[in-house]
């Protein structure tokens, strides 16, 4: 199976599809597939100093249609004779008492499979579509023709232009030159963002990426 097979049987439901062999295998499985939705331009630039509504019923409607096409290409293996483990587009579980962590990183498994890098807001920017995407997981047995994964970093970057501007937007001071502060950035959002999502979204980030200038 090839990456192009999966692009053709997903069709419209995702924007890119990367695989890799994994350097370790996660829950027995030995390759990784990784699924990207584009979000919608026009409603990222809604997103002033704070998140919008419209914004964050997006944010879902993407998540949700990645989970459907995690579950539609599970499916799709499975029926084929191989196995398959999904990991959901939004979910944060409590690994060692830390509440940021997912069960597997979409983020690093976008990289190993060769879609874009980790931006200094700890963003995975897509080489194309640049930060304003979101991702979904699917581990399996099945051996996918492997696209080739971009080389990061000492610091986990490879081509994000460091430019600042991501720094300077962030409202809850979480993103530095050191590094990103997962609790700095959820605490404000549920502090200021309540009214909207709950406090579960900003983006403000995001809008600002200067790294979207490879796709305007």
């Amino acid at each position: 199976m090839t990456v192009n097979d999966i692009k053709r049987f997903l069709d419209f439901r995702v924007s890119d599809v990367g695989a890799a062999r994994l350097p370790e295998p996660f829950m027995g499985l030995g390759y990784v597939i990784s699924l990207c939705i584009k979000l919608s331009d026009s409603v990222v630039d809604t997103i002033t100093d704070k998140p919008t509504h419209t914004y964050f019923h997006h944010y879902r409607s993407v998540n949700r249609a990645l989970d459907d096409a995690s579950q539609l290409l599970g499916m799709y293996l499975q029926k084929n004779g191989y196995n398959f483990f999904p990991v959901a587009a939004s979910q944060s579980v409590n690994i060692d008492g830390n509440p940021f962590r997912g069960v597997y990183s979409h983020k690093q498994a976008a990289v190993y499979c060769g879609l874009g890098f980790v931006g200094l807001n700890n963003l995975f920017i897509h080489t194309e579509f640049g930060p304003r995407v979101r991702l979904a997981t699917v581990f399996t047995d099945c051996p996918v023709t492997e696209r080739q994964a971009i080389k990061t970093d000492k610091k986990g970057y490879t081509a994000c232009s460091e430019c600042g501007r991501c720094i300077a937007a962030c409202p809850a001071q979480a993103i530095t030159p050191e590094g990103f502060d997962p609790k700095a950035c959820s605490d404000y959002m549920k502090k200021e963002f309540q009214l909207i999502g709950r406090g579960s979204v900003c983006g403000i980030c995001m809008k600002v990426c200067s790294d979207r200038a490879k796709q305007s």
